[in-house]
């Protein structure tokens, strides 16, 4: 049998450069940052060279909603349509508000949304379901995933019941599994406590004891795809409320096989280091850009050690928010720091040298 040489080179060649693109794809695929529908365009131009293949963008329905059934999709089709140019992922984190007490909110209060005004929030289950089933029949098959809520545990980010927020999840898990059955869905992850100084004493104890009843209660739904987890615990250096990086995972990871979920998928929605000195509750973590850098390094190589599937750093640039601000790969002014390089070497594959 005679063989054509120049052929076989031709498809050797074909072959690899097929599994060439693929290596870079399913690097970057593990890759995520967080921003939002103000950022976005601005955040979306650096993600090819941080090696970023995925977005995780809040969406507050009220400033979607002009009145009960009709929408403004217009900044959402906007994201969309810039993120696929990009054949970057997204994961919409869709966020609830339950009715504010009345001294909080007056009869006459309004919150405006560009030519929008929008009335008092609220939370009606069956008009927020209609939301999220048009939503997800709007973005079918275009590889949206979504994350129903985050942390319902912290009474800052959620204001009703956990009975409530259970209802929430598989009714919402059910909407968007019927419109869109290959879009990934998510529940809340907990607050993980990192801005609070939680001694061993009772305090603490109730704390924890708070945090992984609500773990438990949602894990018995098993309404989800994937299990979302916000860890900003350092992997070195500090022991924050007795915990690292890879200990408060190990403990989700816990919990979950407890539960009958340790064959599923675990994404970190949430997780970054201080670049410099921060307060927490009294604590005071030492961070700074170097130890930034070391700090996402390790915890990067501890989850992919431990099969996380996808992580999602928290800031791309610096801002004002407690504690929380200087997480940024690059300064306010978007100048970069170390941690943006050591995150890149993560997008090219080259972390493990």
């Amino acid at each position: 049998m005679r063989v054509n040489t120049g052929a076989l080179l031709s498809g050797l060649m074909l072959l690899s450069s097929i599994l060439a693109f693929e290596a870079p794809a399913q690097e970057t695929g593990r890759l995520g940052i967080n921003t939002t529908l103000r950022t976005y365009e601005e955040e979306l131009k650096y993600l090819n060279e941080l090696g970023v293949g995925a977005i995780r963008v809040p969406l507050q329905w009220q400033f979607i909603k002009i009145r009960p059934g009709e929408y403004d999709w217009s900044d959402v089709d906007r994201l969309l349509k810039a993120a696929q140019a990009k054949q970057i992922d997204v994961l919409f984190t869709v966020r609830t508000t339950f009715q504010e007490k009345p001294k909080t909110f007056g009869a006459g209060t309004h919150i405006r949304r560009g030519s929008i005004q929008i009335n008092p929030p609220s939370m009606d289950m069956k008009e927020w379901v209609h939301f999220v089933e048009i939503l997800a029949n709007r973005y079918q098959g275009q590889g949206v995933n979504y994350e129903i809520e985050s942390e319902v545990n912290e009474t800052a980010s959620w204001k009703g019941t956990r009975k409530e927020y259970l209802e929430l999840l598989k009714a919402g898990y059910e909407a968007i599994k019927k419109a869109d059955p290959k879009a990934k869905v998510l529940p809340s992850a907990m607050g993980c406590g990192i801005i609070r100084n939680l001694q061993l004493g009772s305090g603490g104890q109730n704390a924890w004891r708070w945090h992984d009843g609500w773990l438990q209660a949602l894990f018995s739904t098993k309404q989800f795809d994937a299990v979302s987890v916000h860890d900003y615990y350092f992997p070195s250096e500090i022991n924050a409320n007795g915990l690292t990086f890879r200990s408060y995972l190990e403990h989700i990871r816990d919990v979950m096989k407890k539960s009958g979920l340790g064959s599923l998928p675990v994404w970190i929605t949430e997780t970054g280091f201080v670049s410099l000195p921060a307060d927490a509750g009294g604590r005071m973590d030492n961070g700074s850009p170097g130890k930034q850098a070391k700090w996402l390094t390790e915890a990067y190589q501890q989850a992919f050690e431990l099969g996380v599937e996808r992580i999602y750093w928290s800031l791309l640039r610096d801002n004002k928010k407690p504690y929380f601000g200087s997480m940024g790969l690059a300064d306010a002014k978007g100048d970069p720091r170390p941690a943006w390089n050591a995150l890149s070497q993560f997008g090219m594959g080259k972390e493990r040298k």
